[in-house]
């Protein structure tokens, strides 16, 4: 004879536990109509997908020595030292442009 459950409140759980298992009948469960509707492709980068770079061309990487108070005034720009030096060549560096030299002539 099989023993029917009692699905009735039970006062020894509170409304928000749940019993540590529930007894299935592999035999009563149905098919799941949805499996292999829907096939999603698992890893791999989809197009498109992640971060955009800021500027096209990549970064490299550098060493600098700067003076203590130099490094303060770039801290105060941004906590980050190369996003500040960035910013600075951004606003000031690309405006100017390095003038060239002649060189020099010899003269007799």
């Amino acid at each position: 004879m099989k023993k029917k459950l009692d699905f009735s409140h039970n006062p020894k759980l509170d409304d928000y536990e749940l019993p540590r298992e529930y007894p299935l009948d592999p035999r009563k469960m149905k098919p799941n109509p949805f499996a292999g509707r829907v096939n999603l492709p698992r890893g791999g980068a989809r197009p498109g997908a992640g971060r955009k770079p800021g500027r096209p061309e990549p970064l490299e990487r550098h060493t600098i020595t700067l003076y203590q108070t130099d490094a303060e005034y770039l801290r105060t720009l941004d906590g980050n030292l190369s996003r500040a030096i960035r910013k600075l060549v951004e606003t000031f560096g690309r405006a100017r442009k390095p003038k060239r030299h002649a060189p020099h002539k010899q003269t007799t």
